[in-house]
């Protein structure tokens, strides 16, 4: 048996390619060796990488921190402004209770300098960015309560103003219809449907007028919760307990005082809010007498006796003629006076005013807003009747009743 190869003997390679390939192969092993040490350095060189981003990540959140913080400063809304001001004050003469104006009535202006000056505050234009403002604060004593009232003046910007200038901006002087009538010294709100509704705390009040002082008369839309007689004293000319037509010693000025001094939320009585106190202020009440007949809508018969530094009181009877633009309502007794009148409620409610002929009869309106005089020992609504200062800011709404008029 026999087997045939074909065998086919290779070139001897020369020197040259010999030595190349031996100079490939010790390359080959270096890239080993390199590979493997830099397999060996990755964890540090990975260690290295987080603390790297760690440092930088916590420098670009510290910036955008601060960026932050610059951004939200100057988006502070005006009224924040005021706030901080107001604050600032309170601070500053919590350290200089002897700057704080001594009398009734009186009032000090401090400018916003002097609290930046005291630490009490930062500059203006670190609040309002590229807005230049200037910024004050008075401060009036109103019967011992302290009103802090901020200013801020930014030109065209903003510019804070009182209750009062807000609502005549919104409310043109007008002669006929429905709006805000100037018969003399007073500005007065006549007709059925006029803007004129202010929201205190959790009670709803209307403007009846605004004086000559620029304070804000305000009567209470809802009235306490439960109904109250006038008076239930002891009458020797009646006989009974068909009480006294003298509101000085009524017992619906001692509820009235009440709800000044002591309101209960139980009774529903917390008509006025403790924080609202300060912006109100005290007035001379009109509580002279007048026939049922009578023809005037001025209150010349009401004021020919007043009881001063009155807190809160009731409506005069000339107040409520006046508000009716029905022609015919010229006395008490024309029932036409209901008529284009956003006094008149749905529910019978005291008037401040009492019946000369009589020294137990008082005036009061009906559910159907008719003037009635009735026994002052009746049950009737109590409507509290307050004056605001004209320092008194208005904070937003249009005076509608979806959109009253709110104060800072």
């Amino acid at each position: 048996m026999s087997s045939s190869f074909n065998i086919v003997k290779k070139p001897k390679k020369d020197e040259d390619e010999f030595e190349e390939e031996l100079e490939n192969v010790v390359l080959d092993e270096d890239k080993e060796k390199s590979s493997k040490s830099s397999g060996d350095d990755d964890p540090k060189k990975r260690l290295f990488l987080l603390m790297g981003v760690l440092v930088g990540g916590t420098v670009i959140l510290l910036l955008i921190l601060a960026l932050a913080s610059m951004f939200n400063t100057k988006k502070l809304s005006y009224s924040d402004i005021e706030k901080i001001l107001e604050k600032a004050a309170v601070s500053y003469f919590k350290d200089h209770p002897d700057y704080l104006p001594a009398e009734n009535g009186n009032m000090v202006e401090v400018d916003a300098a002097n609290f930046v000056a005291e630490e009490k505050m930062k500059d203006l234009s670190t609040y309002t960015g590229d807005v230049t403002c200037s910024g004050k604060v008075v401060v009036e004593n109103s019967d011992g309560e302290y009103l802090y009232t901020p200013y801020l003046n930014c030109g065209d910007v903003y510019t804070t103003y009182e209750l009062y200038n807000k609502v005549f901006n919104d409310n043109e002087v007008v002669s006929s219809g429905d709006g805000l009538y100037h018969p003399g010294s007073n500005y007065v709100f006549r007709g059925e449907k006029v803007n004129n509704y202010v929201q205190l705390g959790n009670s709803l009040w209307r403007i009846v007028k605004i004086n000559s002082n620029n304070n804000i008369v305000l009567i209470s839309e809802s009235g306490a919760k439960y109904t109250q007689p006038w008076d239930n004293r002891y009458n020797e000319s009646r006989f009974y307990e068909s009480g006294i037509s003298d509101y000085s010693v009524s017992r619906i000025k001692e509820f009235l005082e009440k709800i000044y001094t002591s309101p209960s939320k139980d009774d529903g009585e917390d008509i006025i809010a403790q924080s609202d106190k300060a912006y109100m202020v005290s007035y001379s009440l009109c509580v002279g007498k007048r026939e049922l007949d009578s023809q005037s809508r001025d209150n010349t018969l009401e004021c020919k006796k007043t009881i001063n530094n009155q807190r809160l009181g009731l409506l005069t009877l000339s107040d409520y003629l006046y508000a009716s633009l029905d022609p015919n309502c010229k006395s008490a007794s024309n029932k036409s006076c209901q008529n284009y009148n956003y006094l008149a409620i749905d529910k019978d409610w005291w008037l401040v005013t009492a019946d000369s002929k009589s020294t137990s009869t008082v005036f009061k309106v009906d559910q159907n807003g008719v003037i009635k005089n009735d026994i002052a020992s009746t049950y009737a609504l109590v409507r509290p009747v307050i004056y605001l200062n004209s320092k008194t800011m208005y904070k937003s709404g249009s005076g509608t009743l979806k959109k009253p008029y709110t104060i800072k």
